[in-house]
């Protein structure tokens, strides 16, 4: 048995995919998010809710020990975030349950859950991003995300 790497796999693929996103994508937010969950100090939840959820849905998240099951349930955050119709400041990032770690069509691969996020720079504390998650679930409606940068599109950002 040999200990030579065995080349270029997939998942390195997707490695480079992630670390080539720039640094506004939704989806980077929502693994920083991801990572924030892992916090083991006594005001964790406190510092989730005052750094990565909007204000206004704070008391859905509770002691966030829904997000962490979600979190831990092996689902995987897609790099392919959706954007609100005409509403370019609500995205979607998708969490999928998917053994692949590539998938080019998002159709093959349907998303179990969303994270609504919106773009909120008035309340921003996460350097270069202005996202806030609203929601873990379903998509929600970007007229029903309280909303302060209403048209703003963060894909237009260098």
């Amino acid at each position: 048995m040999s200990d030579e790497p065995a080349g270029w796999t997939e998942e390195d693929d997707a490695m480079v995919t992630y670390e080539s996103l720039p640094d506004w994508h939704p989806s980077l937010f929502v693994d920083v998010f991801r990572t924030g969950l892992e916090m083991e100090q006594a005001n964790a939840s406190e510092l989730l809710g005052g750094a990565f959820v909007t204000p206004e849905s704070l008391r859905t998240w509770e002691d966030f020990s829904r997000a962490r099951s979600v979190f831990s349930s092996g689902l995987k955050i897609s790099t392919t975030a959706l954007f609100g119709i005409g509403a370019p400041d609500v995205a979607y990032a998708r969490l999928v349950e998917t053994d692949a770690y590539i998938n080019d069509d998002i159709d093959a691969v349907p998303a179990t859950m969303h994270v609504t996020l919106v773009w909120r720079p008035e309340i921003a504390v996460v350097p270069i991003s202005s996202w806030r998650i609203h929601h873990l679930g379903e998509a929600i409606e970007p007229t029903l995300v309280p909303r302060t940068a209403a048209g703003f599109d963060p894909r237009t950002q260098a």
